[in-house]
């Protein structure tokens, strides 16, 4: 089932999978359909560690169980994403930030180390991120696998 996000429900969200931090990109769908925007969609699935889900016996889950997370960004507005050997988009290392500027949804796919602004990817001196998308409406979905 998916839940809409809100700039208030956002905190949340993040603070549910621990940020995404090293989480890891298994998928990535864009959907561009002529003269539609609000219909222009790009999803990311994302395996996180949930803090809502036990851990199991092994070494990398004891405290929290994964999940693949479903983000559906809707009606984008504009988005750069891509992917070279030096690099990679496929792990998460700083996690990835959402927040709202001017209206709009912003995720951060490489938000760095520093203080984040979702207005920080059009600075190009202050900003780490190469990959974002920025869309009218955001929405999650938690599913249990697969796994990859």
């Amino acid at each position: 089932m998916q839940a809409d996000l809100s700039e208030e429900s956002v905190p949340d969200f993040l603070e549910r999978f621990l940020g995404f931090e090293d989480g890891v990109i298994t998928g990535i769908s864009i959907a561009l359909p002529r003269g539609d925007c609000a219909r222009r969609t790009i999803e990311v699935e994302i395996q996180a560690m949930d803090r809502t889900t036990p851990g199991d016996d092994s070494p990398n889950s004891r405290l929290h169980g994964w999940k693949l997370v479903r983000i559906a960004m809707r009606g984008i507005d504009e988005y750069r994403l891509s992917e070279s050997r030096p690099y990679p988009l496929q792990v998460l290392t700083d996690g990835l930030k959402i927040g709202c500027a001017e209206g709009l949804f912003v995720l951060d796919l490489d938000p760095g180390p520093d203080a984040w602004s979702p207005r920080a990817i059009h600075d190009a001196a202050s900003s780490w991120s190469k990959q974002y998308v920025v869309s009218e409406r955001c929405s999650f979905e938690v599913l249990d696998g697969p796994f990859v």
